[in-house]
């Protein structure tokens, strides 16, 4: 009997490795380039709205650097955007992963072919395509392009995912065995203690003689209280601050919270404004992860949350705090510290009629604007704060709406009431966000009498009034490419049109350096010809040049 019993167990352990490995094989995918990985972010690393959705990989700070399948499949997928990803090929495998390569500077020439001809079909820059399943096969180690710098990248790298086919789930791609060296653990720098009075209490880290970290002192709270954490990791390649790949919090060894970014959906990476301390961040620029679950954030890497304060849930006296930190390889690093509770119940307030249920729509109208803020647009219970009021540098009012250290999830809609602008110069009018003297302009458009936009975040808002034409600048005319350099002062631009006696050409922008430009692909041609550059703004101010070139 015993036998049996131990043969049930080698079976179950068998199964349990099978399908461990089987979900994320460890010899499947290659390395895209043939240069040794070094890693300059992470999966689940802390963006801007977002968590990274792959990791990036360094090309030795150069461009055209080869990019080769990653295992065999097919081009699913072309894209090319002026931000994001910029130019992007997608890749189906078996096993039902899809790969991603990002930021390149430009594909293969079978593959730059296809994207070309649906640029000059659409006669646009920017296109997104699928192609059928047999169209372009690729095998592993196949070149399919050259590493670049384009869309929202900030430096020459490659961003890389896998993906799940068929749910469009993000996979970190480091846990499929890629050659990536990291024998170091992750850095606890400090914690936030948040108490029941809206304190915050930041406190440093010391390490211990074992290499881990401490609190020295006792920290003391009254009736309940909560932690976040700044910490980064350090693979042994590159010098970046990588994001880390697991969270736990232990009070008194029993788990209270746990994070693990093993995998998630694009749909909920804009939970990280109620994962992080959205508002440390907005104003110090220091990103500090919380060790427990606000109301609304419905994160699906969160493996265990009480969902309360942890001091709720313990008596009066000394708890023993201890935080788990890991990166994907497994390496450690430990916080421990002691919390003294003190339970001295305080009277709760009664609800103010102007708090927004956070779970529930919240509508806002009078004489001079509508606010309009779907359910679930915010991570907790807040108070409505609405203020209109005057700015000498803006022409129109100013209305701040809440405020913005608060995170919105989804945006809301913000319509303001005619300021008397002249009907000609409707067209020309947008929403603005002011934040530290600067403003962005948003999509707007009139609907009656009220102009209306969308924000993904709150703060103060005004009118502008957008009559000035973008600029268009010569760069560069020669046989190879054209280059002009294009900007616009206000509203920012919409769309730009190049052609060569009057025919559509193809022009790629960059948006960080300004520059339009056009390659050529044939040889000169000894004549004159005619280019035509156009260019619009979001208020619908165009500026045109024309000029002839000896070619």
């Amino acid at each position: 009997m015993k036998k049996n019993y131990l043969i049930i167990i080698i079976i179950s352990c068998c199964i349990f490795t099978s399908n461990a490995q089987s979900k994320y094989p460890k010899d499947f995918f290659s390395s895209p380039l043939d240069i040794k990985m070094a890693i300059a972010g992470t999966f689940g690393e802390l963006r801007k709205n977002h968590f990274h959705s792959g990791i990036d990989i360094k090309t030795k700070q150069k461009i055209n650097q080869p990019i080769y399948a990653a295992q065999d499949g097919y081009i699913s997928r072309i894209k090319v955007s002026t931000y994001g990803f910029g130019k992007a090929l997608y890749i189906n495998h078996l096993k039902d992963f899809t790969t991603v390569y990002a930021h390149l500077e430009k594909f293969s020439p079978e593959i730059q072919k296809i994207a070309e001809e649906k640029q000059y079909m659409q006669e646009s820059f920017e296109v997104d395509f699928s192609l059928e399943k047999n169209k372009i096969l690729v095998k592993k180690g196949q070149l399919i392009g050259f590493s670049g710098n384009t869309g929202s990248s900030t430096g020459p790298h490659l961003h890389f995912e896998i993906r799940d086919t068929k749910t469009q789930q993000i996979i970190n791609p480091m846990l499929f065995g890629l050659t990536i060296l990291d024998r170091t653990k992750p850095i606890i720098k400090s914690i936030i203690i948040y108490h029941e009075n809206g304190k915050k209490e930041i406190l440093k880290t010391q390490k211990n003689n074992l290499g881990d970290y401490k609190i020295p002192t006792t920290i003391k709270a009254q009736n309940s209280f909560n932690v976040s954490v700044q910490t980064y990791d350090l693979l042994d390649a590159a010098p970046n601050k990588n994001g880390v790949y697991e969270i736990e919090l232990f009070v008194n060894d029993t788990l209270f919270f746990h994070n693990k970014i093993t995998k998630f959906s694009f749909n909920e990476t804009r939970y990280i404004n109620s994962h992080i301390d959205y508002a440390y961040y907005q104003e110090h620029g220091v990103r500090f992860q919380k060790c427990f679950l606000e109301q609304n954030n419905y994160l699906s890497t969160n493996q265990k949350s009480t969902n309360h304060q942890i001091g709720e849930l313990l008596d009066s006296g000394t708890h023993h705090i201890k935080i788990i930190i890991k990166d994907s390889y497994q390496n450690t690093s430990s916080l421990e510290f002691n919390v003294e509770l003190y339970k001295n119940p305080t009277i709760q307030l009664t609800n103010n009629e102007n708090m927004i249920n956070s779970k529930q729509v919240f509508e806002f109208k009078n004489d001079d604007c509508e606010i309009y803020i779907p359910n679930h647009s915010l991570y907790k219970d807040h108070l409505f704060v609405y203020e209109k009021y005057t700015d000498s540098n803006m022409t129109y009012p100013v209305y701040k709406i809440l405020d913005d250290s608060i995170a919105c999830h989804k945006s809301f809609i913000l319509s303001i009431k005619d300021q008397d602008i002249d009907q000609k110069l409707r067209k020309k009018a947008v929403i603005g966000k002011i934040k530290n003297n600067q403003i962005d302009c948003l999509k707007s458009q009139w609907k009656e009498n009220r102009i209306i936009s969308k924000s993904k975040s709150f703060g103060a808002f005004t009118i502008l009034i957008d009559t000035i034409k973008p600029t268009i600048q010569i760069h560069k005319i020669n046989n190879q490419n054209i280059q002009y350099i294009i900007a616009d002062e206000l509203s920012g631009i919409k769309n730009y049109r190049g052609e060569i006696d009057g025919k559509w050409v193809l022009m790629e922008y960059d948006f960080k350096t300004g520059i339009l430009q056009h390659t050529f692909k044939d040889n000169p041609k000894s004549i004159n010809q005619q280019l035509t550059i156009s260019v619009s703004d979001n208020a619908d101010n165009t500026e045109t040049i024309s000029k002839k070139f000896f070619r």
